[in-house]
């Protein structure tokens, strides 16, 4: 399904934000209720700032000494060349995303790239004036990579094993946050329809990756 551009990012995954486009801002009928206005302000606002992906409590992390605190992403056959900020989770459990259009956001409460385990980044697809970093993701095929830097120019390269798409609401949560043998990371953005009602896109797409090699 294609991607619908237009608004920020809503996650939750996964996978990382879209919310309403502009043109639909305070579209509806005024509500009688100055609260009822404050409510669903602020039920955007938590949208905006998270993928609405909940990672799985009790994340195994590994030790200090494995993997990479990821400063940089590039993705060559994108043309994409980035910094990472580190995200977390939030208060409702979800994944938060980052604050840049043109950045990707690191799940550091989970695994660290080139440990053993899922790592996680996430990226949004559009904004209010335009693409967003991820807005191309879908066109990556297995093969292609993706390389994360540290601040020390330590590089890893991933390699593309296959891409998903999943509804928001029952996206395999353990499958892409949870452990998994061998060193993995995977790219999360939002595709699908556009819900103008809740301010967001329907599905989730999500691209995994294997450790290639590491510099």
């Amino acid at each position: 399904m294609k991607k619908v551009l237009g608004g920020l990012w809503l996650i939750g995954l996964l996978i990382t934000g879209c919310s309403a486009p502009e043109d639909t801002k305070n579209n509806k009928a005024s509500e009688s209720s100055e609260t009822i206005k404050e409510g669903q302000k602020q039920e955007k606002e938590i949208k905006s700032s998270s993928t609405e992906l909940t990672p799985p409590e009790g994340l195994t992390l590994k030790a200090d000494t494995e993997g990479i605190v990821p400063t940089t992403i590039e993705i060559p056959s994108l043309k994409i060349n980035t910094e990472i900020e580190k995200v977390g989770r939030l208060d409702n459990g979800q994944m938060g995303v980052p604050k840049g259009m043109d950045t990707v956001g690191w799940f550091s409460d989970g695994v660290k790239p080139g440990s053993p385990g899922n790592a996680v980044m996430a990226g949004h697809v559009d904004s209010k004036s335009g693409p967003a970093v991820f807005y191309k993701l879908e066109d990556l095929e297995n093969g292609d990579e993706v390389i994360v830097k540290d601040q020390d120019g330590k590089m890893l390269t991933f390699e593309v094993t296959g891409k998903e798409k999943y509804n928001r609401k029952t996206a395999p949560v353990d499958k892409i946050f949870d452990y998994a043998y061998g060193s993995k990371l995977n790219l999360i953005t939002c595709t699908g329809n556009f819900n103008r009602d809740e301010g967001t896109h329907e599905e989730r797409l999500v691209i995994y990756t294997e450790l290639k090699a590491a510099e």
